[in-house]
């Protein structure tokens, strides 16, 4: 086995950010109206489509964390496919274990929730559309592809080429 490399812990802490913001667009773009709805009655407090789409209390409880369940499942994926790449390359178990520990304290944050990486990108995604659907289903794309290739590319042995291993 490998020593512990934080050049790989970092790359793969950057993969799984951007593969969590991609499965959580998607999952944006699989109930988007009744995301926009619920934005533009907490922001706005518009009802147009608000007793529409949630004519129950139970509907509008229920919604929130069906959506942000998704952030943890892809934290989960995220660590997986991590966890595999360095079996797989014979990294140390512990730059898995100090992925994991930093994504936990991003995720305790709210990083996701607040949606920090969304108003980063919003300018770049409204090139394709100004439909917010689009936006979603494009974001989600992009970004998913970007954190698979950004963790596939962290333990390639050409990127760290240096040999320097620490611990």
């Amino acid at each position: 086995m490998k020593k512990l490399n934080f050049r790989v812990i970092l790359f793969q802490i950057i993969g799984i950010i951007f593969l969590i913001h991609g499965i959580l667009q998607l999952r944006f773009y699989t109930v988007a109206e009744k995301f926009i709805c619920a934005t533009n009655y907490f922001q706005n407090k518009k009802l147009e489509c608000w007793n529409r789409l949630f004519p129950k209390k139970e509907d509008v409880i229920s919604f929130w964390p069906s959506i942000y369940i998704w952030i943890f499942l892809g934290f989960l994926f995220g660590i997986f496919i991590a966890s595999f790449l360095n079996w797989r390359n014979r990294f140390s178990s512990l730059n898995t274990i100090l992925v994991a520990i930093v994504m936990y304290i991003i995720m305790r944050f709210k990083f996701f929730r607040k949606g920090t990486l969304s108003r980063l990108f919003d300018s770049f995604i409204s090139i394709f559309s100004d439909d917010s659907t689009t936006q979603f289903i494009v974001g989600g794309i992009i970004f998913t592809l970007i954190g698979v290739t950004i963790l596939w590319l962290s333990v390639k042995p050409n990127l760290f080429n240096s040999g320097k291993d620490i611990i």
